[in-house]
């Protein structure tokens, strides 16, 4: 009773638990309930212990070591002209189903696209996208229909970042690409536009694989300049074959780094105690 989120288990005078009727509906089917029950004597629809639970493993990862991984993955932006095995992004794709959601986690759609060749070929319509985003953006009236289409942290991300990095050709393939950065795979999340929780679904699950893929010998950073170009350009949807229906989140970029770090950046963070 005390584990479920939504208050549907009740209990009797006879002190027996049930599903209280008329708070079915809002199940989450979540699991917790089932998750927490010694003799496994907890049904919810859909699931069953052997399918879809295991025992948990012990938790053998320390404050410490914890900390060393995260310091030691660092966004990796050149690769090794290697593929990646289908077996290990498999393996990546595995660590999401350990990762916590918002609400209806099975809309959440993942293009693994697994060949260079594939995404050399959307390549120059995100490059003409990128452009078009330098000429909207010095174009008065362009540049106020944008803000006023868009959430302000969207804009000011595009006016403030994306802009003044696109104005220098630094996304232009004459320099090399420096969208996809010639990784050998790339990893799309996306979704209906009217689908519950997606987008910050999303950036879970890109966090849950960009760090199994560390863990892998991979590695990956996530990349915002493709979900844009794949929402707004016909061509680059149909390259990585994303619905007509969804949007495109985020994007992750792996392979196998081309170059070896040697010590890490500590970021400043600051936090307000409010006791």
């Amino acid at each position: 009773m005390d584990v479920c989120p939504c208050n549907v288990i009740g209990i009797s005078e006879n002190d027996e638990l049930y599903f209280i009727p008329e708070r079915e509906s809002i199940c989450q089917r979540c699991g917790q309930c089932m998750a927490v029950c010694k003799t496994k004597s907890i049904k919810v629809d859909g699931f069953g212990y052997d399918s879809d639970f295991t025992d948990l493993p012990r938790n053998n990862v320390d404050y410490n070591a914890f900390i060393d991984f995260l310091a030691n993955r660092r966004s990796i932006r050149n690769f090794k002209d290697k593929a990646v095995p289908k077996e290990i992004i498999e393996k990546v794709l595995e660590a999401l189903s350990f990762a916590p959601y918002g609400a209806e986690p099975e809309k959440i759609q993942i293009t693994v696209v697994n060949d260079r060749k594939q995404i050399e070929s959307a390549l120059p319509y995100i490059e003409n996208f990128l452009d078009n985003i330098v000429n909207w953006i010095e174009h008065p009236i362009a540049s106020r229909m944008m803000k006023r289409r868009n959430i302000p942290e969207k804009f000011n991300t595009v006016k403030n970042h994306l802009y003044p990095i696109a104005k220098l050709g630094n996304y232009k393939l004459e320099e090399g690409d420096r969208i996809t950065r010639n990784a050998p795979a790339i990893i799309i999340l996306h979704a209906r536009k009217d689908a519950e929780e997606h987008t910050n679904n999303s950036m879970i699950y890109a966090t849950y694989m960009m760090l199994a893929a560390h863990s892998l010998g991979l590695g990956a950073t996530l990349i915002g300049l493709v979900p844009p170009s794949i929402n707004k350009v016909r061509e680059v949807k149909e390259i990585f074959r994303v619905p007509d229906e969804n949007e495109a989140v985020m994007s992750l970029i792996l392979g196998y780094p081309n170059i070896k770090y040697r010590r890490t950046i500590v970021r400043k963070r600051q936090a307000e105690w409010l006791s």
